[in-house]
Order: C-alpha cells, then structure tokens, then sequence
C-alpha cells in the first residue's frame, strides 16, 4: 500500500511537469507576426470547401428525440447553441465554441445578386469567344498605367470613375480587337438576368465567359486575380453560417423557433434538392428552368430580402424575413448598433432642465431613475442594521435596494416574497445594491464630448419630476442649452472608480479651461441679464432686499445700508467679499 501511494503522489507531481514542459515547447514554436494591412477577398468555390466542416445535404434539422440531424443545418459539427452538447469539429461547450462554416453544393451554379453589376461590367466589356478586355494589346498597358497613375494622384474613387469611362467606351465595340468576333450587346434585366441581343444568357454560359478572362485583362478592371476571379462570383457552392450565427429560440411551450435564415436555408437545401432529383431524372427542361428560377430567388433573398424587382420572402405570418442586408446595414444592424454602438449599464439618459436652486457640484436626478439605479454597498458589523433598512424597503419603496449580491458572486432579487429570506440570510461580506440617494457620485456628460469637461463628476440630488436638472452656471464647459438637449448620468461601482471621479473630475477643479486659462464656469443668458437689470438704476426697499439675498441662503445683513431705499448696486456688494473692489468699463460707452 505504501509503493502504491507513493507511486502514485510520483505520477501526480510528474504529470504537471510533463504538461509544463510540453507548454514550454509550444511557446517556443510560437512564430509571432505583425499585422500590416487586410485584405478582403472573394471566396472560390474551393475555398469554401476547404473552411467548411460539414457538407449540408437535408433540410431536416432535428431528430425524433430532439437531437440535430448529421448533415443538417443544425448539425452539431457547425456548432452548439444547447448548453451541455459539445461540438463535433472543436470539442468545446456552448460558451467556447464560436461556430463553424458549412456548405451545399449547389445543382445549378447561381449568379451572388451583391456582384451583378460587377459582372455585368466585365460580360460588356470583354469579349464573349476569346474573354479578352476589348481593347488593343498596344494600348492595354496604356491604360493599366493610366488608371495607376489616377489612384496614386487621386485616390481609389477616380480610378473607379475611369474604370467607368473605359467600359463605356468598349461595350459599343462591335469586333473583338484580338480574335475578331463579332460582338452583341448585354443587357441586365434586373435583379439577376443577363441578356444578349434579346436571348437570356444562363448563370453556366455566364460562368465559362467569365473563367476565360485573363488575370492580366482583370488589372484593368481593379482586381488582383489571387484574391478575385469573376467566376467565383457565380456560386457552385453556396457557404452555411454557422449555428451560432443564427441561434433557435426555446418558446414557454416548450416547442423551438427557429431563426430567419435558418427558414431561408431549409428553402434553399429543399429547392436544390428537388432540382438535383429532376436533373438525375431526366425531366423536361421547363421544370428544371423553373426550379433554378426559383433557387435563385431563394438565394437573392437568402442575401438581401429588400431588393426592389422581387417581392420579399416572408413568414407564414406575413412579416418580412430578416436576412443578411437587413442584419448588417441600418441603424439596427451588426456595425452600429453592436459593434459601433457603446453601450453600459448603471447609466440614465433624458432630458436637461435648469434649476439655479442646486450648486454647481449637484445634478438633480429623477425619483423614477434613482430607483433604477443602484450603488453596490458592502456589508460589515457596524452597518447591517443601516443596510437591512433598505431591503425592508424591498424595491418599490423609495430609498430601497433591487438586489443582493452573495460573496460567491451570486446575484438574487429582492421582492416581497424574497425579502425575508434575504434579511435573514445577509452577513459580512454580503453586497446590497441600494437606490441612489443625495450625495452619491455620478458621472455627468454631454455628447459630443470634446475636451474633459464634458465628463464631470457631480453630487446626487433625488428630486421629483422626470428630467435631470442642472445648474445653469454649468452650461458653458458641456456646450448645454435647454431647447430640448439630453445628457447622460453614469453611477460609477467601486470605491476607486468613485474615489478617481471625486478627486479628478469634480466640477470645482474644473472651473479654469486648459485651452485659454479662463473660467468656463460662470453666469450665462438671463443670469447676465438680470444681474444687469439689478446693478443700472434700480432702487428697492430695504425689505425687498433682504428678501433677495435670504433667497441666497445669506443670514447676516449687517453689511446693506440702514437707509429706506437701498440700490441694486449695494444688494450685489453685499456678495461680494470685505477686500474686493471692481470697477467695470463698458464695451460701447456713449460719448
């Protein structure tokens, strides 16, 4: 027993070396590189194979017992979207496995509707015998450096304009200058139908053009051919996204949804199915004209559901399908709104209102958000019974707490049939996300956000209505006015980050500008106005004065003059500090 023990602590110490030495080894095979530029590129048909993990060949996506069908387009080999499946292709779970590409091989090739003006250019300007660019060899090289030299002057938009200006040119040469064929005239009949002199040109006619243009004729039109050949842009074989990309969802009945291009996939795999079968079958060639016809729809709307000569696909329901376009353009789509947009929790957003009646370092924040909002407050022996108050409260109870946070990280909801259980269970160590109250920090901005005093930190203020307020005097340094401007309040959630924010960023150590060492803190609009209208030749009663610097939070009035009728010249020197004089001079004084 006593070998077998040691043997084994012997086989435990040496398995942590053996894999950190194995790890050693892989670090120094490392070979590490600099990205310089990008390319974006076209895929081949090859390519697309070769990236693929599984060949689709059935519409069908789940089993009878619920499990996804191998060579479906839920196979598990394109990914996982159920927690505790792992993927066939990388062996990770849901949270690791970021998804893999498919393919169909499609029975027809298919012309991409996003590269139909591309390939209209070429099928005009090359020639359609020898696929030579309609120009003479003596001045081909001619215009490859024209065009060269009309980039590097000009930029990339005035090549493409002589591009344009070429192709113009040639698409009326009626002979080739190479072979000497006669040439027709294409036409596109949009979305996807190239014409020659009234006869319908089909994706595969299309495709041998294509492939027999040169790699040098394709320099003119602005492609380096080890990235794009035109051909590729004719599908023979269609990518699948992977499962991932378009996830189904799990209604409350139990039954699954499925996702819009998923709906769009099982259209595509069944139409090229039946095309296959009635290929193979020797069918008439009006069925197969149809069933191409409609795979190609099916694939145009797989790309972009809102091209103009086609009516969209949609649900049974009548709602249009959400498809690749759709995700990636508008305001709604991958680049703006998940990748560009910017995004954070703990943060309120609506309109400004000024309120004189707060100081500069305050923002006056609405109930209704301060309830929203939550700072996190560690539990400790000197303030539970504080901190208990508050999830009595629960969260409908202004000032309360939403959430208490367990020190193994968990995050449970306070309501009322929690509250009790949460009062009891909470000890040290234990975090309560109370409701924002007066004098907490928060971090105010105004976009744009120009220099560094468009982010200030100022002091909570809970106030009723429904906008945040703002002293007027702050307007200058955030560029607010109040016609209708919204500002963001940020709740920072640690101690540091609230401690930073106060020590850097709060409104008195910002009041000088960086840019011209001036004050950008100070009286603005009807403020100016009224201090005016106080200091030229008003005269009030010694109680109406008393009355406007009460208003002030002023208690002492010893300093006004013990007369009837006081100026607003003196009310305003009593502001003013014992030691200071100021003498003004007008900008545009009467002679």
């Amino acid at each position: 027993m006593v070998e077998e023990e040691v043997k084994t602590e012997e086989v435990e110490v040496a398995e942590p070396e053996k894999k950190e030495e194995g790890r050693a080894e892989q670090e120094d095979n490392f070979v590490s590189k600099m990205v310089n530029s990008v390319v974006f590129s076209v895929l081949s048909a090859k390519t697309i194979k070769k990236m693929a993990s599984a060949k689709i060949v059935t519409p069908e996506l789940y089993d009878k017992e619920g499990y996804p069908v191998d060579g479906g387009l839920m196979d598990i080999r394109l990914g996982v979207i159920d927690p505790g499946l792992k993927c066939k292709t990388c062996g990770c779970k849901l949270k690791e496995c970021l998804g893999h590409f498919g393919y169909i091989e499609l029975a027809r090739p298919i012309v991409h509707v996003k590269f139909v003006t591309l390939v209209y250019n070429i099928l005009q300007s090359t020639c359609r015998d020898c696929g030579r660019i309609l120009i003479p060899d003596s001045k081909i090289e001619s215009a490859k450096n024209e065009l060269n030299r009309i980039e590097f002057e000009t930029g990339i938009e005035e090549r493409r304009k002589g591009v344009k200006d070429i192709i113009a040119k040639v698409k009326s040469v009626n002979k080739c200058p190479h072979c000497k064929a006669k040439q027709y005239k294409v036409s596109l009949e949009k979305p996807t139908t190239f014409m020659e002199n009234d006869k319908r040109i089909n994706p595969i006619e299309v495709r041998a053009r294509l492939e027999k243009v040169t790699d040098e004729d394709l320099e003119v039109f602005g492609m380096n051919a080890k990235f794009v050949r035109p051909e590729w842009m004719i599908l023979t074989v269609m990518a699948i996204p992977p499962v991932t990309m378009r996830p189904s969802i799990t209604l409350e009945s139990g039954e699954r949804s499925e996702d819009d291009l998923t709906h769009k996939l099982g259209d595509i795999v069944r139409i090229n199915q039946r095309l296959f079968e009635n290929i193979n079958a020797g069918a008439p060639e009006i069925i197969i004209e149809d069933l191409w016809d409609l795979l190609q729809y099916h694939i145009t709307t797989f790309f972009d559901n809102a091209i103009a000569q086609l009516p969209p696909a949609r649900h049974r329901s009548g709602q249009p399908l959400k498809t690749l376009t759709e995700r990636i353009k508008s305001k709604e789509g991958r680049i703006r709104h998940n990748l560009a947009g910017k995004r954070t929790n703990f943060s309120a957003r609506t309109v400004i209102s000024p309120d004189p009646m707060i100081k500069l370092n305050e923002v006056g924040v609405p109930k209704e958000v301060a309830m929203k909002l939550t700072v996190p407050e560690r539990v400790n022996d000197w303030n539970m019974a504080y901190l208990k108050e508050f999830i009595k409260k629960g969260p409908g109870v202004y000032p309360g707490a939403n959430y208490v946070i367990r020190p193994d990280g968990k995050k449970k909801k306070i309501t009322e049939e929690t509250k009790e259980a949460a009062l009891e269970e909470i000890q040290p160590g234990y975090i309560i996300e109370r409701h924002l109250m007066d004098g907490d920090i928060a971090i105010f901005n105004r976009q744009p956000s120009l220099h560094r005093m468009s982010m200030m930190c100022h002091r909570v203020i809970v106030l009723p209505g429904k906008t945040l307020r703002l002293n007027p005097a702050v307007c200058h340094p955030y560029n607010a006015d109040f016609d209708g401007d919204e500002m963001n309040l940020h709740i920072p959630q640690t101690e540091e980050s609230r401690a930073e924010a106060e020590i850097l960023m709060e409104v008195q150590t910002q009041l000088i500008s960086p840019r011209y060492g001036l004050s950008v803190i100070g009286c603005v609009q009807d403020t100016i106005s009224g201090l005016y209208l106080l200091t030229k030749d008003l005269e009030i009663t010694r109680e109406e004065a008393i009355d406007l610097l009460s208003s002030t939070g002023l208690q002492e009035f010893s300093k006004l003059p013990r007369k009837s009728k006081i100026s607003g010249k003196e009310v305003f020197s009593v502001l003013l500090p014992d030691d200071f004089n100021f003498t003004g001079r007008a900008k545009n004084c009467l002679k």
